[in-house]
């Protein structure tokens, strides 16, 4: 039966993945298909003794949920943006050079505040929960934001014929944000660029399979180097070589190197999957938070400025719902906090409809806001199995940066 499971929705990933790319125009639902089906499929193999087999009821949820994201998807195409004028980005570069320099000088208050960087640290997990506690929030996002500069340089490159004389100054850029990221050593934030660029290229170029060979092979080979490398010394450092394996479960004695490798990800997927799961019968008998989850970004910020605010800051006990090491979580994993099974329901419709929308708005209206908004859009439902990001304030903020960087482009253009 588990073998019959992996085989059946691995198909039916790929399928979704193939209609994704050729037949409906990178239509959100088939993406967001793919993405739970191969999930589903890895959540299978079952390797961990700490895991819960899937009841029926979950099963269930999970099938209402994707349901669910198919009529939100389905009302979305229906709506029809007005179309507009596209936009130019010939100041498009300013915008870069100023995140790039504000990137420096946030690096350089870092170090000076937490005296070293997470990779560099003899222990960079404990040294990370360390570095936030000293360095505030902003700072420690703004030294980040090659996360930003390093997809709009793309976006550039990509919207002009490449030249190395004329983009030298962005492949600079792009390599000192690269090292500048690695040091925060921190896989999300290298899976969001890597996500970011590559979809705008299927975005901006829409590549057939002789351009896709110029570009993904060289930039997956790359990032796969990266991520690979990243997580080993990191998690080397902080636990030992074979961590997982033993706070997991997970028997690797009998393992080769390649399957060592690939426990990371089994690991990521599978554990946030059961994370869902734990939450879901957690809040079977425990109180509801009532959308003070999502709220969480916010009351942590400004509840330092004002008061009350604090008293909408969620309250629950995550180690029991689950070891809260590895959970991240799934994008459905707050609002099943908040709202319970019901989240199940009315949430990935919701989110069908705004990624939809915001499909439909990149088709009818290509500019700098709409396609790299979609090529947002992308990450999340690419990493919705993997990370709760509606509960990071850097999403937030990383929206609010790409609709001020519109506006500042568009009336320089104007003007």
């Amino acid at each position: 039966m588990q073998i019959f499971l992996i085989t059946i929705f691995t198909l039916l990933s790929a399928i979704s993945f193939l209609l994704f790319l050729y037949k409906y125009k990178f239509f959100p639902l088939w993406l967001m298909l793919s993405v739970w089906f191969v999930a589903i499929a890895i959540s299978q193999l079952d390797l961990s003794s700490l895991e819960w087999v899937w009841p029926v009821k979950y099963w269930a949820l999970i099938g209402v949920s994707l349901v669910s994201f198919a009529l939100g998807s389905w009302l979305g195409e229906r709506r029809r943006p007005v179309k507009r004028e596209n936009t130019k980005i010939k100041n498009l570069r300013w915008v870069i050079y100023i995140l790039f320099l504000v990137s420096c000088l946030c690096l350089y208050l870092f170090y000076k505040k937490a005296g070293n960087f997470p990779l560099l640290a003899p222990d960079p997990d404990e040294f990370r929960f360390v570095a936030d506690d000293q360095v505030p929030g902003l700072v420690n996002y703004a030294a980040q934001l090659a996360r930003i500069f390093i997809p709009l340089s793309f976006f550039l490159m990509f919207a002009e014929t490449f030249n190395w004389k004329k983009h030298w100054d962005l492949v600079v850029l792009c390599l000192l944000g690269t090292a500048g990221i690695i040091l925060f050593a921190s896989r999300t934030q290298i899976f969001f660029i890597d996500l970011w660029v590559m979809a705008l290229y299927l975005l901006m170029r829409r590549p057939n399979l002789k351009q896709a060979l110029k570009f993904y092979p060289f930039f997956l080979i790359v990032s796969i180097v990266v991520l690979s490398l990243v997580p080993i010394i990191r998690q080397t450092r902080s636990y030992g070589s074979d961590y997982l394996g033993t706070i997991t479960g997970i028997d690797t004695s009998h393992y080769n190197k390649l399957q060592k490798a690939l426990v990371p990800i089994y690991v990521g997927v599978s554990f946030n999957q059961q994370a869902l799961l734990h939450a879901e019968q957690y809040y079977q008998t425990h109180e509801l938070q009532y959308g003070k989850v999502s709220l969480d970004p916010f009351t942590n910020i400004f509840g330092k400025l004002i008061r009350p605010l604090n008293n909408l800051k969620s309250n629950y006990d995550l180690g029991a719902i689950f070891y809260p090491w590895w959970n991240t979580g799934t994008y459905l994993f707050p609002f099943v906090q908040d709202f319970g099974t019901a989240a199940f329901y009315f949430v990935p419709f919701v989110f069908g409809l705004i990624l939809t929308l915001l499909w439909r708005h990149w088709q009818v209206n290509p500019n700098f806001l709409t396609i790299n908004l979609y090529a947002y859009a992308i990450f999340f439902i690419v990493m919705g199995v993997y990370v709760s990001f509606t509960v990071r304030a850097e999403m937030y903020l990383d929206l609010m940066l790409l609709v001020a960087s519109y506006l500042f482009v568009t009336k320089k253009h104007e003007s």
